[in-house]
């Protein structure tokens, strides 16, 4: 089972298409658990694995800045112990009903609390923000900001009260610690080293390269007007989507924009011989061959794939987890972030700067020849084997 229970967009569903292909083809069957089945098949694309909605909390959340990944837990049902517990048991009836022989957890901190004490091996499989370093607290996310520890400790406290409840309800051992959560036979931490939303973390820690969907979607079809060219991935949500249009229409380069459920009359206002909107998703791998530079929110699926290509990045983040990945992107020297937070935010003058300035298209480029001795494709397969490792037999 690839479950997939917490985060937006398409990109979690991505990352699991190329593992599962690769199960497949060694004669498994991967069953997708998934938080949202509404776009699924734009990604899918007929690849026709089993699909299951994720057992997913729609209670009330935290209107408070998380300031740690138990605050965020605590907007997802950790703060409830009976929500939680009702979480938990569908989670193991779940388990149960499908019997899985091996369990790969994305983004998925009540399914993983629900597999506690559960034979079955587990195994993480995503970026660093779903596997934050296994400390007591865990260490504050907004490191920028005053964060009274007083309080960030209470409030674990908070959560793993609530989670041993749980696990005490279906007669598991408690936890000692709330990352005990995380304790599992193998974690596939999907990103690199200069990417990671934890940097601190331990020095021992393995890095198995990004996981995106690749050979997905169409090749890229550019306005005729215009020398340079931009690609834009955007959230039809993104708070400043309209006047990162207005700032795209104006740019001195051809302009194709992705995002998926944008509304009818913003096409229509912004489509111009200079500004495209793509129907589809672009296939990445074509991107590197015909891209200055790439606009997106900072999903960690694409910017892997866009720095691999070797093209500056652009990023307008919308929430914690992109920010943290959109600055260590910009302290690469390999792109700008623009913060939304930020009153009357300018994205024209870093884009400026991105289409101008050379020194961000070398520091993308020397980030992709650092990687290029594996590819995609071998690192899928690298962790395949050791899934199969895990499924064996002991």
């Amino acid at each position: 089972m690839l479950i997939w229970e917490l985060g937006a967009n398409l990109g979690h569903v991505g990352g699991f298409i190329p593992l599962a292909q690769e199960l497949r083809k060694r004669g498994h069957e991967p069953i997708l658990v998934l938080r949202d089945l509404s776009r699924v098949e734009s990604v899918m694309k007929g690849a026709g694995f089993p699909l299951l909605q994720a057992p997913i909390w729609q209670g009330e959340g935290r209107a408070a800045p998380p300031m740690s990944y138990a605050e965020i837990l605590m907007g997802f049902g950790f703060a409830d112990a009976e929500g939680l517990n009702s979480m938990v048991n569908a989670w193991r009836n779940l388990y149960t009903l499908v019997a899985p022989q091996l369990l790969i957890f994305d983004h998925a901190p009540a399914a993983l609390l629900a597999s506690r004490g559960m034979p079955t091996p587990k195994a993480l499989y995503g970026t660093g923000f779903y596997s934050p370093p296994r400390t007591t607290p865990f260490p504050p996310m907004r490191w920028w900001m005053q964060h009274p520890m007083q309080q960030i400790e209470a409030n674990e406290a908070q959560v793993l009260a609530a989670a041993n409840a749980a696990l005490q309800r279906h007669g598991v051992a408690p936890l000692d610690r709330l990352a005990g959560i995380f304790d599992v036979e193998e974690d596939f931490l999907c990103t690199f080293r200069e990417l990671d939303h934890f940097p601190a973390r331990d020095g021992n820690a393995r890095y198995w390269g990004a996981r995106y969907a690749y050979g997905v979607g169409h090749t890229p079809a550019w306005p005729l007007d215009g020398s340079k060219r931009v690609f834009a991935y955007l959230d039809k949500n993104y708070e400043g989507l309209e006047r990162v249009l207005q700032t795209l229409a104006v740019a001195p380069a051809r302009v194709l924009v992705y995002a998926p459920g944008i509304s009818p009359g913003l096409i229509a206002r912004y489509q111009s011989q200079q500004l495209a909107f793509s129907a589809a998703p672009v296939d990445f791998s074509t991107l590197g061959r015909q891209c200055d530079v790439v606009v997106c929110n900072a999903g960690h699926g694409t910017v892997s794939a866009v720095l691999l290509a070797g093209i500056p990045l652009l990023l307008l983040p919308g929430q914690l987890e992109q920010f943290l990945l959109a600055l260590n992107v910009q302290n690469m020297g390999a792109g700008l972030l623009v913060n939304s937070e930020v009153p009357n935010c300018d994205y024209a003058a870093p884009l400026g700067r991105l289409l101008s300035e050379p020194g961000f298209g070398q520091r993308a480029r020397e980030f992709a020849a650092k990687y290029a001795h594996e590819s995609q494709q071998d690192r899928i397969a690298r962790i395949a084997d050791r899934c199969e490792e895990l499924m064996r037999p002991a």
